[in-house]
């Protein structure tokens, strides 16, 4: 199984960020450089995952990944864009929440072995990471 293939719906939400958080909002360039530290942190983990070789193994990635997806999203939702980003911010952060839900789909889909099913959750989470690619580079990350 391709890697690409699998792991988009894994991958794609670690590059994301949220919002929320207490204390004052941060700059943009402030927002910038801690989301994308945090964001490349979470990938590594990610990245260090073995890669799936059968739908058992798709499902054993995806056990695996989203506690890591889930603690990067709980990470980046704890800062504070500045008030001009909030709303692309808001929209950000849920299509990190839609990415970590389509993890269980993607093992829920492995463990039932359909193949099929797991390549159109891949596709689905495709377009939503150019969604929050999109969202991304409107917010300057």
């Amino acid at each position: 199984m391709r890697r690409a293939a699998t792991l988009t719906v894994l991958c794609g939400v670690a590059a994301l960020a949220g919002c929320g958080g207490s204390g004052d909002p941060l700059t943009k360039d402030q927002l910038a450089t801690q989301a994308d530290a945090i964001c490349a942190e979470y990938e590594k983990r990610i990245d260090a995952l073995a890669e799936p070789q059968s739908l058992d193994e798709v499902e054993t990635l995806a056990e695996e990944a989203k506690p890591i997806v889930e603690d990067g999203v709980d990470e980046l939702d704890q800062l504070r864009p500045p008030q001009e980003l909030e709303d692309e911010y808001d929209r950000w952060i849920e299509v990190n929440h839609d990415s970590v839900e389509a993890i269980d789909e993607l093992k829920d889909a492995a463990a039932s072995g359909d193949e099929r099913r797991v390549q159109q959750v891949a596709e689905d989470a495709a377009r939503k990471e150019r969604q929050a690619d999109a969202l991304a580079r409107e917010i300057g990350l």
